[in-house]
């Protein structure tokens, strides 16, 4: 399940992605509750951000003096924000399920929750991640320059292969250091893509942690979703047929990888 919202926000962009466990009942319906109560918790709250967006100007004016310091204000609000719309998910699929008559467990499903911003002095971006899947940051090489990546977050790994967290375990809001561990933020001149994505979509096409990490393995991913033989995807501002084209795209055959198939990315 993937959703996005900005028409409501023209300055905001808020995007969340989701993947049910495939051996949870419900968890179709729990990766819809997932992405839509945050998604709408964060929305509203942006509809009034002034104290937010000062506090983002401030910390990008101090972050070099005083990272730390700087980065507190900017904190507390990604935690009331991002965090809290996470917990009121996490919350809303308890509620259902309670409803129901039958355990959260089996509407267990990831999530990776996404807003950002373009400032004067660059981008702001913050997530929360459960679960595995990837959200990245990546700029392509410009210049001669090296393209870059960056992991906004770390995929969840279970206790044996192929198990993941879920954000219907209690463990993920236990405390408030295991709910900010979830968190990331950071402030970019500019970015190429910022890509929101299952394992559906990185298992095939990254496989390891490794190489989740390596710049040039986003630089290929990025490419090939352009130049595809079967299914090229347009990726400029003006093309209103991007949406079906990353459809197509996501029709790819790789053996062994048939898993659901969610991908989100600004541009």
């Amino acid at each position: 399940y993937t959703l996005s919202l900005h028409d409501a926000l023209p300055i905001w962009y808020v995007i969340a992605v989701a993947d049910g466990a495939g051996s949870a009942k419900y968890s179709r319906e729990g990766s819809r509750i997932a992405c839509e109560t945050a998604v709408n918790h964060c929305v509203n709250e942006l509809k009034n951000c002034e104290k937010f967006e000062e506090n983002i100007t401030q910390y990008n004016l101090f972050k070099d003096e005083s990272e730390s310091e700087a980065r507190k204000y900017v904190g507390d609000d990604i935690y009331k924000l991002i965090g809290v719309a996470a917990f009121k998910a996490h919350k809303a699929i308890d509620d259902e399920a309670e409803k129901k008559g039958v355990a959260s467990k089996l509407y267990a499903t990831t999530l990776l929750l996404a807003i950002a911003k373009k400032f004067d002095f660059g981008w702001f971006v913050a997530t929360f991640w459960v679960g595995d899947g990837a959200i990245c940051l990546y700029t392509e090489d410009k210049n001669g320059e090296q393209p870059q990546s960056v992991l906004l977050g770390v995929p969840d790994e279970g206790e044996y292969a192929g198990q993941t967290r879920f954000l219907t375990m209690p463990e993920i809001f236990k405390d408030s250091t295991s709910l900010y561990k979830r968190l990331r933020f950071r402030i970019v001149n500019d970015f190429t893509a910022l890509f929101l994505m299952t394992d559906g979509v990185s298992d095939p096409w990254f496989e390891t942690d490794s190489n989740l990490n390596n710049s040039e393995k986003w630089q290929a991913f990025y490419k090939e979703i352009q130049d595809n033989k079967d299914h090229p995807v347009n990726l400029e501002d003006d093309n209103e047929n991007a949406k079906d084209e990353l459809l197509g795209w996501l029709d790819f055959w790789s053996p062994g990888n048939h898993d659901d198939r969610t991908i989100a990315i600004l541009y």
